[in-house]
């Protein structure tokens, strides 16, 4: 079972990693993380279910698809947090929201909200 406040961040910038987290638990929101590897945000996710994640595509080690596919196969909700509009991980994962960095922080929190409610 998951956590219903605890996110998962994905992020290998530490500027946005605190920011994001910053406006997660502005929001009321348990931070799980924030992880700048694929490898630890997949230990993460083994480790305990988020309610949701917040995930960069690109990460310092890979790209997060494996991840994604994780995240999609669990039904947890998930949105990408990109600098990128077309990363082949995207494409993969069409229905996942996208946060454009670092212009679309104020969607953040909405969007989050909107995917777990």
């Amino acid at each position: 079972m998951s956590d219903a406040r605890r996110i998962l961040v994905v992020e290998d910038d530490p500027l946005v990693a605190a920011l994001i987290a910053e406006l997660l638990e502005s929001a009321q929101y348990q931070i799980d993380g924030p992880y700048a590897t694929l490898g630890d945000g997949m230990a993460a996710l083994a480790a305990h279910f988020p309610a949701g994640a917040v995930v960069d595509v690109s990460l310092q080690d890979a790209d997060a698809g494996l991840l994604a596919d994780d995240l999609q196969s669990y039904d947890i909700p998930y949105l990408f947090c990109s600098g990128s509009t077309a990363h082949p991980v995207m494409r993969a994962h069409p229905t996942a929201p996208v946060i454009s960095k670092p212009f679309g922080f104020r969607r953040l929190v909405p969007v989050l909200n909107g995917l777990l409610h």
